[in-house]
């Protein structure tokens, strides 16, 4: 077929269908879906380069994917310039294939800084993030990180200047933009990969300070002296281990009237029960408090209730104490104790290098105990990613068989049961065991019912890992981390301890910019 020549220059609007598109340095097009979709919704937007063939026909010199997008979409005609008539000598082939590399190989796509404008604009001129996503092709979770980005003057020039910080993590950097030591620990750890870890620990520390704050606000308008943590070597005292003249030990109710009454904000541990919604209840019941939440009287899961479940977690909470216990007429009950058999070495019988090195225990413990809990949102998160896959990530054979040679026992967990189901985004059932889940399974074809067999497992490990194996290591744990990492799981620094590693190291260059 014979094309119409142009009449007064060389730009023609040609059907696609008729360029050949034979000759490429390309082997494969890559045509994904919002490419197609943005040539449907838009066309071709910058003109294909072609050369005109001894047949009269027009050969794609430049822009063969545009050509094969709007060819699939049914894109009636394309924009197309015609430089020169194809000529086949050697002279002609190098030139082409040079050409060709060059134009593939130098384009560059919009940077973050880049891509968070286009959206800020777009919303300044009342476009909605819903079609700012339809005609951009963007995601929503994008649209949303980009507007986060472009409302923060701090996150905008840390994009501009990082280049290695993609939107999502630009949005955190957004989010904590009011402290600039936190957006330093972000933009390192995004450089090192541990972005993730850094931005919840940093968000769990963020709730835990503000909880802090909260109830000391709360004491001081109940008329509470609220202190610092007693360091060693204080004269302040915590109420436990205090008596008064009568050897009777002193509350917080019986010493209220102290000239020394006062309380600093600490923390409790121990294990609460929790509703289908993670929400708090109460804490776990052994059968004798009156506060506490005992799980036999919940709904019973014959009448369709969900059963609560138990979850190991922190809150603030105040620790009272006296300023001044000997000023007070109060005796210390654990003087007397506090050396003798105990095997423990009094605080002031320590050196000063022995004081400082149970100081640093002490703090290791606190440090990473919070550490795991941050790491076990994030690696749980993973984990959901993970269970919306179709198909089961290369070696998942390979570590069902180990898991059932070595871990049999784990894998009847009921709670690992229970947590698939809640990775798995469907109904958790009632203690621990979930119908629809079994229904999931029963319905999948063999490659799914792998990847739900692999969740379900993984599931069991994560119910079982618990915050004392970075200090105390159990294999399975190890085991469970490990494979987690081969899947693409980048580990906390506590986690690289409970493998029984030495964290990965960070680097410190650049950190002061």
């Amino acid at each position: 077929m014979t094309l119409l020549a142009p009449a007064v220059s060389d730009l023609l609007h040609v059907d696609p269908a008729l360029l050949l598109v034979d000759l490429n340095v390309r082997h494969d097009a890559r045509l994904d879906a919002d490419f197609k979709a943005s040539v449907a919704e838009h066309g071709v937007l910058v003109p294909v380069v072609v050369v005109r063939t001894h047949e009269d026909r027009l050969r794609v010199r430049f822009g063969h994917r545009r050509t094969l997008a709007a060819v699939e979409v049914g894109r009636p005609t394309v924009p197309v310039v015609v430089v020169a008539d194809e000529t086949t000598d050697d002279a002609a082939t190098v030139e082409r294939l040079v050409t060709q590399w060059a134009e593939n190989e130098h384009r560059t796509g919009l940077t973050t800084a880049e891509r968070a404008d286009v959206i800020g604009q777009l919303s300044a001129f009342g476009v909605s993030p819903t079609q700012i996503a339809r005609r951009t092709r963007a995601t929503k979770t994008e649209v949303t990180a980009a507007l986060a980005v472009h409302r923060s003057e701090l996150a905008r020039a840390a994009t501009a200047r990082y280049k290695f910080l993609d939107l999502t993590q630009a949005a955190v950097v957004a989010e904590f933009d009011a402290d600039t030591e936190a957006v330093k620990a972000l933009v390192l750890a995004a450089r090192e990969g541990r972005f993730d870890h850094v931005a919840q620990r940093l968000r769990d520390d963020r709730r835990e300070a503000a909880a802090r704050s909260g109830l000391a606000d709360q004491l001081r308008e109940q008329g509470v002296r609220v202190i610092d943590r007693p360091a060693s070597g204080d004269t302040a005292a915590e109420l436990h281990r205090l008596a008064d003249d009568e050897g009777t030990r002193l509350t917080a109710a019986t010493h209220e009237c102290c000239p020394g009454h006062a309380a600093y904000i600490g923390q409790e541990h121990g294990w609460v029960i929790v509703d289908a919604d993670g929400q708090p209840l109460g804490e776990a019941s052994d059968g004798d408090g009156e506060d506490e939440v005992d799980l036999d009287d919940e709904d019973d899961p014959e009448d369709g209730g969900e059963a609560p479940r138990r979850e190991w977690s922190s809150w603030a909470a105040p620790r009272w104490v006296c300023t001044d216990p000997a000023a007070h007429g109060h005796t210390d009950t654990w003087a007397a104790t506090s050396s003798g058999n105990s095997g423990r070495v009094p605080a002031d019988q320590l050196t000063d290098d022995e004081r400082e090195a149970a100081r640093v225990a002490r703090r290791d413990v606190i440090e990473s105990n919070k550490a795991w809990g941050s790491a076990q949102t994030v690696r749980r998160e993973w984990l959901r990613d993970l269970a919306c896959r179709k198909t089961a990530p290369k070696g998942t054979a390979g570590f069902l068989a180990a898991s059932l040679a070595v871990d049999a026992d784990l894998l009847a967990d009921v709670g690992g049961n229970h947590l698939a189901a809640d990775l798995l985004g469907i109904e958790t059932g009632s203690y621990g065991r979930s119908a629809e889940l079994a229904r999931l399974v029963a319905a999948a074809v063999d490659a799914r019912a792998l990847l739900l067999a692999l969740v379900q497992v993984l599931a069991a490990y994560e119910a079982r890992a618990d915050r004392n194996d970075w200090r105390h290591l159990r294999p399975a744990t190890g085991r469970y981390l490990t494979h987690l990492q081969a899947l693409g799981y980048t580990l906390a620094d506590v986690e690289h301890r409970a493998c029984g590693h030495d964290p990965a190291p960070t680097t410190d260059s650049d950190q002061d910019d």
